[in-house]
């Protein structure tokens, strides 16, 4: 700067200079207007479009709307999603096929019998959508495809661009399989979405045995949202749910699949069979199969419910677990409604789980929460049942003289029924019985005639093995002892002399002191002879 402009920007400055405060007041503008690019004169950005075609990757198809709650939900209103569109569209990216009224907005050439003629000035500016026509369908072509798998997993098998979807039938399935994983996915969802559009897969094909195939409408594999794997069902109501369940029969077959590892090459396991889904779905809990979610619209409330009971019934040897807490065979099935999904989120208490009693929020449902804690209730309930009535049983066992029960026994025959004395009182009561009837016959015995040979007592030696635990014969005349050294010596039974008259006279008179007399009036009388 030379010192003639240097002077020329202090006098500029000055503020003591007439004008100079008024244009110091004056803040500059900020720049609103912006030359908008040749190729993008919607003035959509970059990343806006490569969220587009991200959503329209997975989707296939879908309206602004839908397109606009998952590629930019921060936006108030989807007006921006809507240039992007367009922005797209003019490059041969995306196209309109339709509405979801079933009008066509602009004439496919593939719909055609003849190749579309080219017009000699082609327009940029697409056709106007008629009122009351419903959303405009918006969907990629080839090239659109392509370059929507950049902005996917490289992994990620893009499948066709479903060029028929949404022309003339408006699409009301895809439209619905679309607003349950906007429901699911969209961070505006009540509660927070799971996942982003990327963790979803649609029209996921889970190849059967000749040539067969089962088609899942939607599959989430969000491990960082807690749902490691869900596969999901849209069902519009047409009443037929036996055509429902046999879905749940194709899957089944599928789960039941294996394939030989002899490696075990990033898989734990040592089994030889190895089952084919845990390929497709690596990041799934262990012994437990894939949940699968059936989401049901098309009908009143309750119609909706009737179908889920219904289903639940048809399916119920694919989810009821072997046993009370065995699942490692079973899928998990969740019901609910489009219309409480995209009102309440999956966050809410919507989910139903087939064998469940309530409803549940989609995390509590996957884990089963409300049958586990039912079923280990009604399991402590059933066992304190059994307690109290085993308690009871004891407590009638008790023995009625030492009050001891059945349980306080190390052999339990040993113990009482309750009704009468167990082993050791039984044992100590004949003792004690078997006691006094020995001392009432040594008492007996005592007061007898004596030992014919040694004079003792007639029940014998007191204490001794050969003692009689009985009152004796009173015509008895020896001792146990005496009467077994006899016979081991041969020698043969004692018979008393027969009584003379004499005898007879005095025992009447009561002067005989023979305390053997009565035997010998019974030796007399037994042997006449002797």
């Amino acid at each position: 700067m030379t010192d003639v402009d240097q002077q020329h920007q202090e006098h500029d400055q000055d503020p003591e200079r007439p004008g100079a405060q008024a244009r110091a007041k004056r803040a500059p503008k900020p720049r609103t207007a912006f030359v908008r690019a040749k190729a993008y004169p919607n003035g959509s950005t970059n990343p806006l479009r490569e969220s587009i075609l991200q959503v329209l990757g997975v989707l296939k198809a879908a309206t602004v709307k839908q397109v606009w709650q998952l590629a930019q939900p921060d936006h108030e209103h989807p007006n921006t999603v809507a240039s992007g569109l367009r922005d797209l569209a003019l490059n041969k990216l995306t196209e309109q096929r339709g509405t979801t009224a079933g009008l066509k907005t602009k004439p496919d050439p593939d719909d055609l019998d003849e190749p579309a003629k080219p017009k000699a000035k082609p327009t940029k500016r697409l056709p106007v959508r008629p009122v009351g026509a419903g959303a405009v369908i918006w969907g990629l072509t080839e090239l659109g495809l392509d370059a929507a798998a950049t902005t996917l997993p490289k992994a990620r098998q893009m499948g066709s661009r479903a060029r028929s979807l949404g022309r003339g039938t408006g699409a009301p399935h895809a439209m619905a399989v679309n607003d349950a994983i906007v429901a699911i996915t969209s961070p505006n969802t009540p509660g927070g979405g799971i996942g982003v559009i990327a963790d979803w897969t649609t029209e996921a094909s889970h190849p059967l045995p000749g040539g067969r195939q089962q088609i899942a409408d939607a599959v989430l594999t969000a491990p960082g949202g807690r749902v490691p794997v869900l596969l999901v069902e849209v069902d519009l109501h047409n009443g037929d749910n036996a055509k429902i369940a046999r879905k749940f029969d194709g899957y089944a077959e599928y789960f039941a699949l294996t394939y030989k590892d002899p490696t075990h090459q990033g898989h734990p396991s040592t089994a030889k069979q190895l089952p084919v889904w845990r390929r497709k779905y690596p990041t799934a809990p262990p012994k437990t199969l894939p949940p699968i979610a059936l989401v049901l619209d098309g009908a009143g409330e309750r119609g909706l419910i009737n179908t889920i009971n219904e289903v639940q019934a048809l399916t119920r040897k694919h989810w009821q677990p072997d046993g009370d807490f065995d699942f490692t065979s079973k899928i998990p099935i969740l019901a609910c409604t489009l219309e409480d999904l995209k009102a309440k989120g999956p966050h809410a208490a919507i989910w139903w789980r087939f064998g469940s009693h309530q409803w549940q929020s989609l995390t509590d449902a996957l884990a089963n929460r409300d049958y586990l804690q039912r079923t280990r209730t009604r399991l402590d309930a059933e066992k304190q049942a059994a307690q109290d009535k085993e308690h009871q049983r004891l407590e009638a066992t008790r023995c009625p003289g030492c009050n001891r029960r059945e349980d306080q026994y190390d052999y339990k025959p040993a113990a009482s029924n309750g009704t009468k004395l167990c082993w050791d009182c039984q044992k100590e009561a004949d003792d004690t019985r078997e006691h006094n009837e020995l001392l009432a016959a040594r008492a007996e015995n005592a007061a007898l005639h004596p030992c014919y040979t040694c004079q003792g007592s007639i029940g014998g030696e007191p204490g001794t093995i050969a003692e009689l635990h009985e009152p004796a014969d009173p015509y008895r005349l020896e001792c146990p002892d005496c009467d077994h050294n006899r016979r081991s010596h041969g020698r043969p039974p004692i018979i008393l002399p027969l009584p003379t008259n004499r005898d007879r006279r005095r025992a009447a008179a009561g002067k005989l002191d023979d305390p053997y007399w009565h035997i010998r009036l019974h030796h007399a009388e037994k042997h006449p002879d002797r």
